[in-house]
């Protein structure tokens, strides 16, 4: 079994992230000589190569890939531990980590936050703006005990339960052909010019996979970031949007745009709640995810699933 102490995770992570051993070794008070012994007995109890040096620094072998990516998980875990340590001492209850994408944080949760913090003041909240694959990430690794995602892509490795519909609509300059319309269909849309969110984002899957079920490619006029900066392109006449009919609405009562409802039914998509297993979470964590559920009035128990 292989045995490391945290200055061997300390001293890896300083080391590929200056990639120089010597400046990793200064990171951590130790000369080169040790940093270099700590790593070549690293190397022997894992019997494999962990750094390849050279003249230009040092580069990850697949296996530092690895390693470098666990350090870091345990890492986060010691600080986070010692976070919870000190607020015991200092008489708090709790420290719940919460992971959520953007549209809920800003169209949802505020208000059962604000509801929740009151009924448990002793308990202290990290809410981390991450998104979807992010999130998940962070909940498998335990950096945040609770994810709010859109969709259920990739979420069957985690305790999960349905939290919101959200539906997607274009969203149109006011001088667009379409602008005017009751109903679009993506259809419809894809013959336009796009200003898109990266691949991977949820709220975005169902434009994709329409181009992909009518196998036309998407005409992406900008790419955008974050959803304001996505409506002050669309504003300007660069290319229509597609976004959460919610945030839309709200933005669209100071900037000029349209917002027009998506007819297709793929343009539904559901947040999730999910954790790595709600059983597990302390009483105060089942209690938030129990808020949420109840937002509506129906009354849910985290042990209901």
């Amino acid at each position: 079994m292989n045995h490391f102490d945290m200055v061997d995770f300390r001293l890896f992570v300083q080391i590929a992230e200056s990639n120089s051993l010597r400046q990793g070794a200064s990171h951590v008070c130790l000369s080169a000589s040790a940093a270099s012994t700590r790593i070549a007995n690293l190397e022997a109890r894992s019997a494999t190569k962990l750094l390849i040096r050279s003249s230009k620094g040092v580069t990850l072998t697949v296996a530092g890939q690895a390693f470098l990516y666990h350090a870091k998980q345990v890492l986060d875990q010691i600080e986070n531990l010692n976070a919870d340590l000190e607020e015991y001492a200092q008489s708090m209850k709790g420290h719940l980590r919460l992971a959520a994408n953007p549209t809920a944080i800003k169209e949802y949760l505020p208000a059962t936050l604000k509801l929740f913090m009151s009924k448990h003041p002793d308990v202290r909240l990290d809410l981390r703006e991450l998104f979807t694959n992010e999130i998940l990430r962070s909940v498998s690794a335990g950096v945040s005990d609770i994810g709010i995602v859109i969709g259920d892509r990739d979420i069957e490795g985690f305790d999960s339960v349905p939290y919101r519909d959200i539906r997607l609509v274009l969203i149109a300059p006011h001088a667009h052909p379409l602008a005017t319309r009751k109903s679009v269909s993506f259809k419809e849309i894809l013959k336009h010019e796009f200003i898109a969110f990266p691949d991977g984002s949820p709220a975005y899957s169902p434009v994709y996979n329409a181009a992909d079920e009518m196998s036309v490619k998407i005409r992406t006029r900008a790419r955008a970031t974050t959803f304001d900066s996505m409506c002050s392109l669309v504003e300007a006449g660069i290319g229509l949007g597609v976004a959460p009919e919610v945030s839309a609405r709200r933005v669209a009562e100071s900037m000029e745009i349209m917002v027009v409802p998506i007819s297709d039914d793929s343009a539904v998509l559901t947040h999730h709640i999910c954790a790595r297993r709600f059983k597990s979470l302390p009483s105060f964590g089942k209690d938030f995810v129990s808020a949420l559920l109840n937002e509506d009035g129906v009354k849910t128990s985290i042990v209901d699933f």
